[in-house]
């Protein structure tokens, strides 16, 4: 009786098994072939494309160059016959964006600009534009100036007040921080425009780095956009001297002010007050020295007055 019983057992364990893997064999049908599976298929990688904004420039002015569609894997390599500092790229929007300033030296004529980018050890694009720098005569100023006011220009006080101003834009912002066209930081009239060949005392001095703007002491000076301000304080030349990062390796520089009132490391928004108006330092009256550079090179600020260098690349989004 016992052994019948066993057996039984036996029998309906066997049974159940075999219904539960009939039962998961209905639910669970084997496809016949690799083809009967489901296929996930990848997104496919971006194609990089290769931007380039207005190519004919006049001295003093900047280009643009923006990369859509670039991996953290891709290398960016750029060749040109610039004589000058080669642009860096920073991140903006969905791919790379850099910005060339050109020298007022930058002597008239053709110059290659050529982008590549390398993937995976091949080339996934590449692009070779002709920047062309059209003519501009820039015109002469004499100063005449005391021997205590030519001593400020000293070749000891200029390199001391470049340690500062180097620190100041050896950093900038990864994205831009300004907003739109920058705006003229005080008013008054241009009294010195940029370029211009200054002759002080009869002997050649310099190209002015910016626009001078002429206006009583005390007149109120505005960021001419947002960004974090690198550098304020006295210095040799350039007397009471504010810079302010705008990002993308974009400055702008305040120079013989009154006074300072905005504070490094402090962000200011455009057309925030940061100092007024005044004469200190190697200066000859109350004036605004205002400069722009891209990087190391400068640019004339009203280049940035007229045009938003992101401009074209926002339309072509």
């Amino acid at each position: 009786m016992g052994k019948h019983i066993i057996r039984l057992f036996v029998f309906l364990a066997l049974f159940i098994a075999v219904s539960g893997i009939i039962s998961l064999q209905k639910e669970y049908v084997i496809p016949e072939s690799i083809d009967e599976v489901e296929k996930v298929e990848l997104s496919p990688e971006p194609e990089p494309e290769i931007m380039f904004s207005d190519l004919e420039i006049l001295p003093g002015g900047f280009f643009v160059i923006y990369l859509k569609g670039i991996t953290d894997r891709d290398e960016i390599l750029l060749y040109t016959t610039l004589t000058q500092d080669k642009p860096r790229f920073f991140s903006y929007s969905e791919g790379k964006l850099a910005i060339a300033g050109i020298s007022c030296r930058t002597k008239e004529g053709e110059y290659t600009c050529r982008v590549q980018v390398q993937r995976d050890g091949y080339i996934a694009a590449e692009r070779e534009g002709i920047l062309k720098v059209l003519p501009k005569e820039f015109e002469k100023q004499y100063l005449k100036v005391t021997a205590a006011q030519k001593s400020q220009r000293s070749n000891e006080n200029f390199n001391e007040d470049r340690v500062h101003t180097e620190r100041a834009r050896a950093e900038t912002w990864e994205k831009p921080l300004w907003e739109g066209v920058f705006l003229q930081p005080a008013e008054g009239r241009i009294s010195t425009e940029f370029g211009m060949i200054r002759y002080i005392n009869n002997e050649e001095s310099e190209r002015h780095s910016g626009l001078d703007i002429s206006a009583a002491r005390g007149t109120p000076v505005k960021a001419a956009n947002s960004g974090v301000i690198r550098l304020s304080m006295m210095l040799k030349v350039t007397g009471n001297t504010i810079i302010i990062d705008h990002g993308s390796n974009i400055y702008t520089s305040y120079a013989h002010l009154d006074k300072l009132l905005a504070e490094e490391g402090t962000e200011v928004r455009k057309g925030d007050i940061i100092g007024e108006v005044g004469s200190t330092g190697f200066s000859t009256g109350p004036h605004l020295h205002w400069s722009a550079t891209i990087g190391k090179t400068y640019i004339n600020p009203e280049s940035l007055m007229e045009k938003d260098p992101l401009e074209f690349i926002d339309a072509a989004q």
